[in-house]
């Protein structure tokens, strides 16, 4: 484990990942802290919790979704190997991230729409109902949490190892081109 080959623009991914999952890390953190799954909430309680897990999963995929024709997070070229059921947990979070989190695909929209009279006026009212529910289990979550730590556990090694054999990598300040 002592070159590690990345490029400069795999190293800044590698870097800025682990503040995408740092940022997952809290937002699921926020959830466990104040969501309890058992109980029922009202519906601006369950877009709050939706809102941290939605910022969570946002967070996550980044590292493993193309931008703008950018560089992902490779992890083989760290050298982290996810187990089966990692990959699938990985794979469930991008999906929910790409059709329902961050776009609203067709195929996964869930609401209710009907209308109604109005009393005392010739006219109709509609109405609409949304899902408020959360995507992941609590159980799911503490898998997510599972996961990050791994990755962030995975990437913190490798980068320790860069800075023993490679430190000049590492002596840098990146900010944003516009």
């Amino acid at each position: 484990m002592n070159q590690i080959n990345l490029t400069e623009a795999q190293l800044d991914r590698v870097i800025y990942s682990l503040w995408d999952f740092q940022q997952a890390l809290s937002a699921l953190t926020f959830l466990l802290e104040e969501c309890e799954y058992k109980e029922k909430y009202s519906r601006v309680e369950l877009r709050r919790f939706k809102c941290f897990e939605a910022t969570a999963i946002i967070s996550f995929a980044r590292p493993f979704v193309t931008s703008r024709g950018k560089t992902t997070l490779g992890l083989n070229s760290l050298g982290i190997q996810l187990s089966k059921k990692q990959k699938e947990l990985r794979d469930k979070l991008i999906y929910i991230r790409k059709t329902i989190v961050a776009h609203s695909d067709e195929e996964e929209m869930h609401f209710r729409s009907h209308t109604f009279d109005i009393s005392d006026f010739d006219a109709k009212m509609a109405h609409f109902q949304f899902d408020e529910g959360l995507h992941l289990s609590e159980a799911d979550v503490w898998k997510f949490v599972e996961l990050l730590h791994f990755l962030k556990d995975g990437i913190f090694k490798r980068l320790f190892n860069l800075a023993q054999h490679q430190p000049e990598m590492l002596n840098k300040y990146k900010q944003p081109t516009k």
